[in-house]
Parts: structure tokens; C-alpha cells; sequence
């Protein structure tokens, strides 16, 4: 996704289990960039692209993604395209969508409070783990 991924976990538990719950996240944020990658030549994306693939021959969650662009493109009437440049390019839509993947998957593994920021995509779920909700500052 071209960017650097940062998960902070507030939930307490046994570091052993919250590692594994994480290595399990990190996993298919890894598989999430090669499948929707549109630099790396052999990513499902780009096959479909060139026309190597049909858009059933694709895993089952590229199909979900596409139908989710094809629905924001009609909701927006055309301001989100995911072929906007000529080219099947679905990250727009991709980056935010793993992250509440990423974000489902800690909290049904047991860690309910969590950050998750993927340069910019960010998911805040749960306590800080001193009672408190997450607080966000924007900078302008």
C-alpha cells in the first residue's frame, strides 16, 4: 500500500497471544498489497487490468472491493472512479477498507481497544486503556 503501518493495542493480555493476533493482522495487510497492488506487476489488479483475468477468476474479496468501488462510484455520481486515470486502480477504497479488516480482526481475537493508522487511514476502536476515549488532534 506504500505506506508504513502502525497498531497499538491498549486491551491487556498475554504478549504471546496479542503478538500472534498481530502477526495474523500484519499477514493480510501484506496479502491485501500484493493482491490490490497496482506497482507490482503480478498483483491480481493489475492481471485484471491487462485483461490476464476476468473479474469472477479474481479471490472472492477483489470481487467484494470492486463491487464496494462500483457502489461509491454511483453514490458520488462519478467523484470516486477507480478507473478515473484509464487504469483499474481500487487503492482509494483499499487502504481504509484493510484497516477496518485489520481492525475486526484484533477485536474478535480479543484485543477491543486499538489504533491503527496506515499513513493517514486511521481506526481508533475501544478504551486507551486508562479509562479515557481516544483523542485525535488534526493538523492543519
Amino acid at each position: 500500500m506504500g505506506t508504513i503501518v502502525s497498531i497499538e493495542v491498549r486491551t491487556q493480555g498475554p504478549k504471546a497471544e496479542l503478538q500472534n493476533s498481530i502477526d495474523r493482522v500484519v499477514a493480510d495487510l501484506h496479502w491485501v498489497d500484493a493482491t490490490f497492488s497496482t506497482y507490482k506487476p503480478d498483483s491480481e489488479i493489475n492481471r485484471l487490468d491487462r485483461g490476464e483475468l476476468t473479474t469472477s477468476d479474481c479471490h472472492p474479496l477483489v470481487q467484494e472491493v470492486l463491487a464496494l468501488c462500483d457502489e461509491l462510484h454511483s453514490e458520488t455520481g462519478g467523484y470516486f472512479d477507480a478507473r478515473a486515470g484509464g487504469h483499474l486502480d481500487p487503492s482509494g477504497l483499499v487502504k481504509g477498507w484493510s484497516v477496518e479488516r485489520a481492525s475486526a480482526q484484533l477485536t474478535a481475537d480479543g484485543w477491543p481497544d486499538h489504533a491503527i493508522d496506515a499513513g493517514g487511514d486511521v481506526r481508533l476502536r475501544g478504551k486507551t486503556g486508562v479509562g479515557r476515549p481516544w483523542h485525535v488532534a488534526l493538523r492543519h
